[in-house]
C-alpha cells in the first residue's frame, strides 16, 4: 500500500504549493487533490508549473475531489464541474475523479428508480471522462449509496468499465458496514481508501468535524487494514479529514501528524509500504 494526504486534511483556505512542499518532506506518496486548492493555486500559477511543483517533489496527483453525483438534481452544474476536474487531472497526471453521493431517495420515488437515475448519472460522468476513472464515494447513513455494496450496484448498472468505488472508513463506520461487505468487494473496483478516525459517539451523531488522525479514536482500524491486504488492495491510504481543530494549526504540523499517525498504525498492523518514490 502506498500513503496519501488529501488536501482538504490541511485546511480550505491553506496554499497548495505548501502543502505540496510539507507533504513531500515528510514521506507521502501521492496527494489527492481538492479542485478548490487547484483554482486557488492557479491564481498564482500555471498548471505547468503545479505540475512540475508536484513531480520535483516526488508526489503522485492520486485524485481530483470531489464530484457531487446528485442524481435528482440538475445535471448542467455537475458536468461543467466534471469537465473542469478532468482538465485538472489530465494536467497533472490524476488518474481518478472521486464522486461522493450523500442522497437519500426522495419520498415517494422507488429505490429501483432512484439507483437507475444514479446509475444513469455515472454513465454520463464516465463518458466524459473516459480513460480516466470515476470513484464512487458512499456516504455514511444515506439511503441511496450509504455502503460499497449500493455503490457496486450503481457502478454496475452504470454499465461503464472506468466506474469503481472508494472506501471511506469514516462513512463505513457510520453505515456499520460489516467486515464481510468488505471483503466482497472485487478488488480491480476499490480504487481508493480514504482513511480516518473518529470520535467516540454513537455512530448517528458522527459527522464530518468528529473525524481525528488514524489510531486516535474508535474505528477499528487494525481489522480494516487486515482486510484490505486480504482482498490484495494494494493501493494508495489517503489521510482525509475535516476537522476545524486541525485547520488552525500550521500545514506542516497537520501533514508531519498526519503521516506519523499513519505510520504508526500501519507497522501495528504489519503492513508492508509498496512506495510510489
Amino acid at each position: 500500500m502506498k500513503t496519501c494526504f488529501n488536501t482538504i486534511t490541511a485546511g480550505r483556505d491553506k496554499p497548495l504549493e505548501e502543502i505540496i512542499r510539507q507533504s513531500a518532506q515528510v514521506g507521502f506518496d501521492g496527494l489527492e487533490i481538492d479542485q478548490n486548492h487547484i483554482a486557488d493555486c492557479l491564481k498564482r500559477m500555471p498548471i505547468s508549473e503545479l505540475r512540475s511543483r508536484l513531480e520535483e517533489a516526488g508526489l503522485q496527483a492520486v485524485s481530483i475531489m470531489a464530484f457531487n453525483l446528485a442524481p435528482f438534481d440538475d445535471p448542467a452544474p455537475g458536468i461543467a464541474k466534471i469537465k473542469e476536474g478532468v482538465e485538472y487531472a489530465h494536467h497533472l497526471g490524476a488518474p481518478l475523479l472521486l464522486v461522493f453521493c450523500a442522497a437519500d431517495i426522495p419520498k415517494g420515488m422507488s429505490s429501483g428508480e432512484a439507483v437507475e437515475r444514479a446509475a444513469g448519472r455515472a454513465a454520463a460522468y464516465a463518458e466524459i471522462t473516459n480513460p480516466l476513472e470515476i470513484g464512487l464515494e458512499p456516504i455514511g447513513r444515506t439511503t441511496l449509496m450509504g455502503g460499497p455494496a449500493a455503490a457496486l450496484n450503481i457502478a454496475a448498472r452504470s454499465r461503464k468499465p472506468n466506474v469503481g468505488i472508494v472506501m471511506d472508513t469514516f462513512h463505513f463506520y457510520r453505515s456499520q458496514v460489516p467486515d464481510e461487505e468488505v471483503r466482497a468487494i472485487p478488488r480491480e473496483k476499490l480504487l481508493l481508501v480514504h482513511i480516518n478516525d473518529a470520535e467516540d459517539l454513537p455512530v448517528e451523531q458522527l459527522r464530518d468535524a468528529h473525524r481525528l488522525h488514524v489510531g486516535q479514536g474508535v474505528l477499528p482500524l487494525l481489522v480494516t487494514l487486515e482486510t484490505l491486504n486480504a482482498i490484495g488492495y494494494h493501493g494508495f491510504l489517503s489521510i482525509e479529514i475535516f476537522r476545524e481543530e486541525y485547520w488552525r494549526k500550521p500545514v506542516e504540523q497537520v501533514v508531519r501528524e498526519a503521516k506519523s499517525s499513519l505510520d504508526s498504525v500501519l507497522r501495528k498492523a504489519g503492513i508492508i509500504l509498496n512506495s510510489a518514490r
